[in-house]
């Protein structure tokens, strides 16, 4: 059943189109997530198919016995209304028999959203952006439209409550038009994507992940436009070459001929235009360099780390990360995730334990407040020259290939915007050439362009990666290992979506009558089990042992380079390091041959 259709819609600011020509069809049970760069016209056209703004041309059909529900980037500019009128009118068109089960049910989520009933007389408006937003949605949701266009639903709204809209909207088989920058979000609920750009709409078919599939997609369309732009160019290059040639070289029989020529190329120019496909500008083209070659021995170790305030973020916290490595550091708000980063980076001390990085490590931090670190009255170029160490030329080349070249870069810092400002701290990062790097929300102020050739350049990069973010599908593509940390506790997960399964499955289980998660019955383990769990500990022994002779190798390296005695200091640390790697490899070669002997020992129980 189609919900809605649109035809030749027009969008104009001033002199300025927007686009025009647009059309598409909404039908029951689809999930559509409207993409595009910022400024392409996303939410003036979700505007319009909401009946909120009329189109500057084209027309509009919504089917006349279905219900829409519309949510609005700014919920703060669209209502007036208290959380207590906000419920009221959600329950005002509720048939009577279902009036207190819908009671029920929109006070129980607004609860689960954090809002008291002493809070119900407030205007909406004194919420903060989060609440504002899950006061909206509860609303909408509460009023069971038949489908609904929701412009940045995930705005402002932590994690859970992220995940929360993730299960109700993939669960539910109503139709759905989403604008959202949430790349992740996207992959779980839509079943199709629109993408809105250079005032054209572009439908890519159906899929499970569709956002995943629509990365790909588009990349084959954008080849194609490039090679038939291409074609194109060259084939009327060449006409006007040959009329070029017979101008230079005509008489008076063959004028006939040439203007002929000339009529003809421009009535095929008028008729047959193929558009230039766009420049990859927000493209971040740049190569993040490590000092040392990635050879496998350890990058850097956690042992005991504890840390607290008013209240403990984690304890006796353990890891060791291996060169060229990618780790992801995830949990709650306030969970103490900046500050383990910190900590890392030298910037504060821990309560208890140690860090303890490879000596020949070169270590870099990319602050959550990164732009807030340069100097707003330096130029861009002195921004990066300030590392130190990184010739002129190096630091201008690095500031062209983010996109930030010529006179910009003898801009002061304070003239960029947000992202731009991010964009000369990566410029910074990459000229430090570092061996380990530690990332605090890196992809903030970032559009989805950029945040995709950001995740392509980490992705490249051979050296260790420790990574912050919010940003979900910049963790699932990169991170190998997750060390989450929520309410004093932690631990360690192999990739991002084995955290995220590890999150909802918590999330789906029971609860005691203290509000506590049960915890799993406990089984005894069977023969095969015990195996298995010993042969894992086998491995992880022997990649123990192989990680600590590669090290010892690489320390054996530098004492061969003479200018390494020239700095007593830090051959006395490398001597001691390599006392430490001895017996760190004899604990972990008796620990092999300890697991060895309980193996042989439950094969012959068996």
């Amino acid at each position: 059943m189609e919900l809605l259709r649109f035809e030749d819609l027009e969008c104009r600011y001033g002199a300025r189109d927007v686009f025009a020509g647009l059309g598409g069809v909404l039908r029951d049970g689809e999930r559509i997530a409207l993409v595009g760069p910022n400024g392409a016209g996303k939410s003036s056209l979700l505007r319009m198919l909401a009946g909120v703004d009329a189109p500057n041309g084209g027309r509009i059909v919504r089917a006349r016995d279905a219900r829409m529900g519309y949510l609005a980037q700014s919920v703060a500019d669209e209502t007036e209304a208290t959380l207590q009128e906000l419920v009221d009118g959600a329950l005002a068109r509720v048939p009577d028999d279902e009036y207190d089960r819908k009671r029920k049910l929109l006070r129980t989520m607004l609860s689960a959203f954090g809002f008291a009933p002493e809070e119900y007389a407030r205007p909406l408006r004194e919420f903060s952006g989060g609440q504002r937003s899950k006061g909206a949605l509860a609303h909408l949701l509460i009023d069971e439209p038949d489908y609904l266009i929701l412009d940045e639903p995930t705005n402002h709204l932590d994690i859970g409550t992220v995940r929360w809209l993730e299960n109700t909207i993939a669960a539910d088989k109503r139709a759905y038009i989403i604008v959202s920058h949430d790349r992740y979000f996207i992959d779980r609920v839509a079943t199709q994507i629109w993408e809105l750009d250079r005032g054209t709409l572009y439908v890519y078919p159906p899929a499970s992940r569709a956002y995943t599939a629509y990365l790909e997609a588009r990349e084959v369309r954008r080849e194609n436009e490039r090679r038939a732009y291409e074609t194109y160019i060259a084939e009327r290059d060449k006409r006007r070459a040959t009329i070029a040639g017979l101008r230079a070289t005509h008489t008076s029989s063959d004028y006939k001929q040439v203007r002929s020529r000339e009529r003809q190329l421009a009535r095929t120019e008028a008729e047959i235009v193929v558009p230039e496909p766009p420049p990859d500008a927000a493209r971040i083209n740049v190569a993040l360099a490590a000092h040392r070659r990635v050879t496998g021995g350890f990058a850097f170790e956690l042992r005991g780390l504890t840390k607290g305030y008013a209240a403990p973020l984690f304890s006796g916290l353990a890891i060791d990360v291996q060169q060229g490595e990618r780790i992801a550091i995830v949990g709650p708000n306030g969970a103490g995730k900046s500050t383990l980063l910190s900590i890392l980076a030298g910037e504060r001390t821990p309560d208890a334990g140690t860090v303890r990085y490879n000596p020949a490590a070169r270590v870099a931090y990319f602050a959550q407040n990164a732009q807030e670190q340069l100097d707003p009255d330096a130029s861009a170029i002195d921004a990066v020259l300030s590392v130190g160490n990184v010739a002129p030329e190096r630091a201008r080349g690095l500031l062209g290939r983010i996109g930030i070249s010529g006179e910009m870069q003898e801009r002061p810092v304070r003239s960029f915007s947000g992202g731009e400002r991010r964009r000369i701290m990566l410029a910074r990062l990459m000229a430090q050439n570092a061996d380990v790097l530690l990332l605090d929300e890196p992809t903030n102020d970032l559009d989805i362009a950029s945040r995709e050739a950001l995740e392509s350049v980490l992705d490249e990069y051979p050296g260790t990666l420790v990574v912050v973010s919010h940003d979900r599908y910049l963790l699932s593509r990169l991170a190998e290992r997750v060390l989450w940390i929520e309410n004093g506790q932690w631990g360690v997960l192999e990739g991002y979506d084995a955290y995220e399964r590890f999150v909802r499955e918590r999330e789906d289980r029971p609860t005691n009558a203290a509000g506590e998660a049960e915890r799993p019955k406990t089984t005894r383990l069977t023969p095969l089990k015990v195996r298995s769990k010993l042969m894992t500990q086998i491995a992880a022994a022997e990649r123990e042992i192989a990680s600590l002779e590669a090290c010892k190798a690489q320390i054996d390296e530098l004492f061969a380079q003479p200018d390494l005695y020239e700095d007593r200091e830090r051959v006395k640390a490398l001597q001691a390091e390599v006392e430490s790697i001895a017996l760190r490899h004899d604990g972990a070669l008796a620990r092999w041959e300890e697991l060895h002997t309980q193996l042989e020992a439950a094969t012959v129980a068996e």
